[in-house]
C-alpha cells in the first residue's frame, strides 16, 4: 500500500473517531434517561450493541483499508480465527444486554468484560496479540492493550490529522485558485448580509401597511427567537459537553486500533520477552520440590479434614440456608485464592526456573499432583455450591455467575494436567471457552 494512500486512510479514521467517541459518550455512557432518542432512553443494552455494531464495522474497515486483512494475519502465522470468535462474544454480549438489560448483581461484570473483550478483539484483529494468539502472555497482552499501545501512540491522531506532506514546486501554482475560492466565500457572506438587512427594512415598511402580514411576520419572529434562544442554544451546549466529554475516549480507542494497525506487530513479541526475561531463568528443579511438596502436603491436610467433615454430615451438609450460603462463599472464594496460587506457581516456574515444571518427569509429576489438588478443590466447591445450596434453594444471579466461574475452573485445571503429557494450546483453549461460555450464559433470563 503507498504511503500517501495510508496516511489518506489514517486521517479519515481520526476524524471518524471524534464521531465514534461522542456517541460512546451521548448514546452510551452518560446514563440511562440522557439519551434524546425516546425508543433509545432507558433502553442501556439496545444502545451498547448499536456501538458495538459501529465499532466493529469500523475496525474492519480501517483493518482492511491499510492492508490488515484475515490474509495477511493468517500469513504471519497468528490466529485468524480469534477475531471472529470474539467478534461473535461481544454481539453476544450485546444482544443480552438488548435483550435483557444487566442481570441482576451483574452489571459491573457485564460492562468491564464488554469492554474488555472488544480490547482484546482489536488486539486479535491487527495482530498485535503477543505470540500471535491468546495464551500464556495473556497478562502481557492485557498490558499491550490498556497501556501500552494507547500511550505509545498518544500523538498519533494528531499527527494524522494535521500533518501534511511537503508540497512540491508546482503545487505553489494553486495558490491563485484558493485566493478566487475565498474571495467568492466572502461575497457570499457580504451578500446574505445585505440581504437581511434589506428584507429587515422591508418587513418594517410592508407591515404598516397590511395589519395580517405584520402579524404573520411577528409570529415566525417569535418561533425564530424561540428556537435560536432556548432550544437551539441547550441543544448546541448540551453537545458541546458531550464532545469535550468524548475526546479522551477516541482519543483511546484510536491510539489502540490506529496505534496497532500502524506497527502492524505486537508492542511487545513473544521472541523479545523471552528474550528480556532470560536472565530470570536461575532456579533449579529442587526448588520446585521444595515449593510444590509443601504446598502439596498442605493441600492434604485440607482434603483430610474436609473428607473427615464430609463423613461426619459437618462439610456439604446444611441445615439453614444461611449456614449453606456461608460454606457455598466460603467454598468459592477458597478455590479462587487457591487456584490463582497454583497458576502463580506454574507462571513462577516459567520465568524463574531453568526449564518449565513439564520439560521434566519428576517435575511434571509434581505438577500434576498441584493441579489434581486444584481439580479436587474445584469439585468440592462445585458440590458445595451446585450441589447443595442451588439444589436446596435455588437459582440467582450471583449463583449463576459463581457456577461459571467454578466450572470454568474445573476445565482450566483439566487443560493443564493434559498440557503436561500433550503439547495443546491449553492457555489458548482456556481463554476462548471463557469469552464464549460467558457471552452464552449472558443471552439467557435469569
Amino acid at each position: 500500500m503507498e504511503i500517501k494512500e495510508k496516511k489518506a486512510v489514517f486521517r479519515w479514521a481520526a476524524i471518524i473517531s471524534y464521531v465514534i467517541g461522542f456517541i460512546y459518550i451521548k448514546y452510551m455512557a452518560w446514563g440511562a434517561g440522557v439519551c434524546d432518542v425516546p425508543f433509545l432512553q432507558n433502553r442501556y443494552g439496545i444502545r451498547m450493541l448499536g456501538f458495538a455494531v459501529i465499532f466493529l464495522i469500523c475496525t474492519e474497515i480501517f483493518a482492511n483499508k491499510v492492508g490488515v486483512t484475515y490474509q495477511s494475519i493468517a500469513e504471519k502465522k497468528n490466529s485468524m480465527y480469534e477475531p471472529i470468535i470474539f467478534v461473535g462474544c461481544i454481539i453476544l454480549q450485546s444482544i443480552g444486554l438488548a435483550l435483557w438489560n444487566f442481570h441482576d448483581d451483574w452489571e459491573f461484570y457485564q460492562i468491564f468484560l464488554w469492554h474488555f473483550t472488544i480490547i482484546y478483539y482489536v488486539l486479535a484483529r491487527t495482530g498485535s496479540l503477543a505470540a500471535g494468539r491468546s495464551g500464556i502472555l495473556f497478562i502481557v497482552d492485557c498490558f499491550q492493550g490498556f497501556i501500552a499501545i494507547p500511550i505509545t501512540n498518544i500523538f498519533l491522531r494528531i499527527i494524522a490529522i494535521f500533518k501534511r506532506e511537503e508540497k512540491p514546486e508546482d503545487a505553489y501554482d494553486v495558490a491563485p485558485k484558493k485566493k478566487n475560492f475565498a474571495k467568492t466565500v466572502f461575497t457570499i457572506v457580504i451578500s446574505v448580509f445585505i440581504a437581511f438587512c434589506v428584507c429587515l427594512y422591508a418587513f418594517v415598511q410592508l407591515s404598516e401597511a397590511s395589519e395580517t402580514f405584520r402579524k404573520v411576520g411577528e409570529k415566525f419572529l417569535e418561533a425564530l427567537d424561540e428556537f435560536f434562544t432556548q432550544k437551539f442554544w441547550d441543544y448546541t451546549v448540551e453537545n458541546i459537553i458531550y464532545i469535550i466529554a468524548s475526546i479522551p475516549v477516541s482519543w483511546f480507542l484510536f491510539s489502540l486500533v490506529g496505534g496497532a494497525l500502524n506497527k502492524s506487530m505486537p508492542f511487545i513479541t513473544e521472541e523479545s520477552f523471552e528474550k528480556e526475561t532470560k536472565g530470570c531463568h536461575q532456579l533449579p528443579a529442587y526448588s520446585a520440590y521444595i515449593v510444590i511438596g509443601s504446598v502439596c502436603f498442605l493441600y492434604t491436610l485440607f482434603l483430610g479434614t474436609s473428607i473427615y467433615d464430609f463423613i461426619n454430615h459437618k462439610g456439604l451438609f446444611a441445615a439453614t440456608a444461611h449456614e449453606a450460603s456461608v460454606r457455598a462463599v466460603g467454598s468459592f472464594w477458597s478455590l479462587i485464592r487457591v487456584v490463582l496460587l497454583n497458576f502463580a506457581i506454574l507462571a513462577g516456574s516459567c520465568f524463574l526456573s531453568k526449564k518449565a515444571l513439564w520439560e521434566e518427569k519428576a517435575t511434571r509429576i509434581l505438577a500434576t499432583v498441584l493441579f489434581v489438588f486444584a481439580l479436587g478443590f474445584a469439585i468440592l466447591a462445585a458440590c458445595n455450591l451446585m450441589g447443595v445450596y442451588i439444589a436446596i434453594f435455588g437459582i440467582t444471579p450471583k449463583r449463576i455467575l459463581s457456577s461459571w466461574v467454578v466450572m470454568n475452573v474445573i476445565v482450566w485445571c483439566f487443560l493443564m494436567i493434559i498440557r503436561f503429557y500433550k503439547k495443546i494450546p491449553a492457555a489458548q483453549i482456556g481463554i476462548i471457552l471463557a469469552a464464549v461460555s460467558f457471552s452464552i450464559v449472558v443471552c439467557f433470563r435469569f
